[in-house]
């Protein structure tokens, strides 16, 4: 009898401690997961505020590279191993949407998306499908300027950035700088050549943008065709294999991007908000200022949103939503602009104090009337299309032939217009005459 009341004692003190664990540690974990390694002290900070006064909930913070965070979804979305939030721009997530692998937003994140003043009328439509929304805006992930380096702009006798294409020539080869064989070391300009994903291609339809055309154009019926087998194709793709071959202002065997400038090895490129961010950490030493992009049948730029999006996997939706809206009250997208970098997608909130601090974000929020704006297709095949073009463009920027070469430089572009009209056909989606 002693011993059975010894066993019994254990499994009751064995019970009670499991049980005591499961209160101490029975919290509802929450995960987000990013594609912006840079923002995960953003996050960080908000999700320890937010557990002060939800002791209850555990928040696990996961950023990796872009491209390896899209392969990462492409996988998890579909197994419904995905994380809990998602922070991803609609781009690349409306196919799992179309697909139905994706909710909805509840009622009252539809409100705050869509109440006035807070935020743009073209994000609103692009988070919109079949009269329902998917997501909210966190930040603007694309809204690109020039990027220059006042230093060597005044020593070369330049005050400001160039302001058109002509400009952006005749400045390049002002700035860049080579060794006594004629080697490239300081580029006049940095093009986007290479990288995986979409990413080329979007960089070079800033340019494309500005010619007059855009990757593919929208029909009254709601269909799409290829809108760069045009002048504006050619012109586009003219201007980088002139600047890399006739001027020698950029040349793919030295470093590019951010690093590049912040390295001091370039003079100028574009690229988003971010880039104050990352200057002020890593290169703070450097004079720079920023400009709108350089103008040349039209002015204007891309504008696309990184948004948080809750999954289907998600376990506790209801407290997903609620830790999203409290990221995304005005106290936070203001230290996500002063302390990251980039540029909040709400437009109800004073951001004067970052301007303050980094002037060079005054060109992501201030424009002439004139200036305009475009968007990425949030058709499900999109994706798909700016990565094939993405590869075709990268051959086509080693390729040493199209230089002088209109001929060449037209087949490149029309048999990648083909192949974006032959996906847009494998969809239903081409428009036909």
């Amino acid at each position: 009898m002693k011993k059975r009341s010894i066993v019994l004692f254990w499994c009751v003190l064995v019970l009670c401690v499991i049980l005591g664990s499961s209160i101490v540690l029975g919290k509802t974990t929450i995960s987000l997961w990013g594609g912006f390694p840079e923002t995960v002290p953003f996050f960080e900070k908000v999700a320890k505020d937010y557990q002060e006064s939800h002791p209850d909930v555990e928040l696990e913070i996961l950023a990796s590279d872009l491209r390896d965070f899209e392969l990462k979804l492409s996988i998890t979305i579909p197994s419904n191993t995905a994380g809990d939030i998602l922070q991803i721009h609609p781009g690349f997530l409306y196919k799992y949407i179309e697909a139905g692998l994706i909710p909805p937003n509840p009622p009252d994140i539809d409100a705050v998306l869509k109440k006035e003043g807070s935020y743009l009328q073209a994000a609103i439509t692009t988070l919109t499908s079949k009269n329902e929304t998917f997501g909210i805006p966190l930040f603007v992930g694309t809204r690109p300027v020039m990027f220059w380096n006042k230093k060597m702009f005044a020593e070369a006798g330049l005050s400001s950035a160039p302001t058109n294409w002509d400009e952006v020539i005749s400045y390049s080869q002002k700035l860049a700088r080579y060794d006594e064989k004629g080697n490239l070391i300081r580029s006049g300009i940095s093009l986007r050549l290479s990288g995986a994903g979409s990413g080329v291609a979007q960089k070079w339809a800033f340019w494309l943008y500005s010619a007059g055309g855009t990757i593919i154009e929208e029909y009254p019926d709601g269909k799409y065709r290829a809108n760069y087998n045009n002048e504006a194709g050619k012109e586009a793709l003219k201007l980088y294999i002139d600047l890399l071959y006739k001027y020698h202002v950029d040349s793919p065997e030295i470093k590019h991007d951010s690093e590049a400038f912040a390295l001091g090895l370039t003079a100028m490129f574009t690229r988003e908000s971010w880039v104050v961010g990352y200057m002020r950490q890593y290169a703070p030493q450097i004079e720079y200022d920023t400009a709108l992009l350089p103008s040349y049948k039209r002015a204007g730029t891309l504008d696309n949103v990184q948004n948080f999006y809750v999954t289907k996997s998600c376990k506790n939706p209801e407290i997903a939503w609620d830790f999203i809206k409290f990221m995304l009250q005005p106290e936070y997208q203001q230290y996500l602009f002063e302390t990251v970098g980039w540029l909040p997608a709400r437009v109800d909130v004073d951001y004067s104090s970052a301007l303050e601090k980094s002037p060079q974000y005054q060109n992501f929020i201030i424009f002439p009337e004139s200036y305009g704006f475009y968007y990425e297709s949030t058709i499900a095949c999109f994706d798909e299309i700016q990565t094939l073009l993405a590869e075709r463009l990268a051959n086509a920027f080693l390729d040493q032939t199209l230089l002088d070469n209109p001929e060449g430089i037209a087949k490149v572009i029309h048999e990648a217009a083909e192949e974006t009209n032959n996906i847009l056909k494998e969809n239903k989606l081409y428009h036909e005459d």
